[in-house]
């Protein structure tokens, strides 16, 4: 029996991916071990290699990758669900499950965050993973692997931000900021889910032109006018969501939300600051609020989607294990529509 995979990993943060030889982890008390099937590439996967989610020299060296679709080829002890064989994904925060905050459904708020799935132990970038039994959701059947590598974060959390903190409505107007981008354009879809009609706002028209093609009513081209000329005192969104982190377009954006609209941020970049005038709040009653990630219960909602063809997974690109660091590179560059996905060879 093979005892040995395939994996990329990190050997200092902010450094590059490097192909490596490791032993397949064996599954402990509470753990389950997956095949990896396919694991998402996006802007967060950046991100973690960066050190942006946690840095320590002790996690070194790291097998990142947080998106996983995989089937279970082991069970550790005490563990009953899921089964071996089970079509499975990870979430991705590693959280109790047993404090105030999970036990409302809320798990990313969870009180005794143990960190993160390809941050404080190892991702999917690799032929096998070892993950805790409770981050793993088991998936329908039908869906395909490399489709589903986006209903773990680039779709469950658009379906939190509408569902939960845009608080889109039938009839809504929504402004969706970074719309071509791996997580804006799965929202593009959701917000219309819930029946909210989308202003997509991003640089270059290949991606907007995506936007068009899953239902955008109105497309913006920053990289041509800005978004107060292209609107032109168009005011009145009920949202504006945020995947920019654009302090520039996020003032913009706050003059244009309506009576009671709501501002939603989605980035977390340090040092980052913009100016809201509470007069302006108050006469307009308008909010600006946070989100982060998604529930249990979002993810598994975000699959069945997914699986019964309401949302149109967008995976643009696909490559083995070797081309990812590559294809890392164009995703920075702003060279992707939508995600990304690796699959081992």
């Amino acid at each position: 029996m093979v005892e040995t995979m395939q994996c990329l990993q990190i050997e200092e943060w902010g450094g590059n991916l490097h192909l490596a030889d490791r032993p397949i982890p064996k599954a402990g008390d509470g753990e389950v071990l997956l095949e990896v099937e396919a694991t998402s590439v996006g802007l967060t996967v950046s991100n973690v290699v960066n050190g942006d989610l946690g840095s320590s020299p002790d996690d070194l060296p790291r097998i990142p990758g947080h998106e996983i679709i995989g089937r279970v080829r082991e069970t550790g002890a005490g563990v009953s669900h899921p089964e071996a064989g089970a079509l499975v994904g990870s979430y991705f925060y590693l959280n109790c499950g047993y404090c105030s905050a999970c036990r409302r459904g809320n798990e990313s708020l969870c009180e005794n965050l143990d960190g993160f799935v390809g941050v404080d132990t190892d991702g999917g970038f690799a032929e096998y993973v070892r993950l805790p039994a409770g981050n793993l959701l088991e998936l329908p059947e039908r869906l395909d692997p490399v489709a589903a590598t986006v209903v773990p974060d680039a779709l469950a959390t658009p379906y939190h931000v509408a569902d939960q903190r845009a608080n889109v409505a039938p009839g809504d107007e929504v402004l969706v900021l970074g719309a071509a981008g791996d997580v804006g354009i799965h929202l593009v879809q959701v917000a219309q889910y819930f029946g909210g009609e989308v202003t997509a706002v991003d640089r270059g028209e290949d991606g907007l032109e995506r936007c068009r093609e899953l239902g955008a009513k109105r497309t913006v081209d920053t990289a041509r006018q800005t978004l107060s000329a292209a609107l032109d005192g168009d005011a009145g969104f009920d949202s504006v969501v945020d995947f920019t982190g654009s302090m520039e377009l996020l003032a913009e954006a706050t003059e244009l939300l309506g009576p009671r609209g709501r501002l939603v941020n989605l980035t977390t970049f340090p040092g980052q600051t913009f100016d809201v005038s509470p007069r302006a709040q108050v006469f307009r009653e308008t909010e600006v609020v946070g989100s982060r990630y998604c529930s249990k219960h979002e993810f598994a909602r975000s699959a069945e989607l997914v699986a019964e063809g309401t949302i149109e997974p967008v995976v643009s690109e696909v490559v083995e294990m070797d081309e990812t660091g590559r294809l890392l590179e164009r995703i920075r560059a702003g060279d992707i529509v939508g995600r990304a996905a690796m699959v081992p060879e």
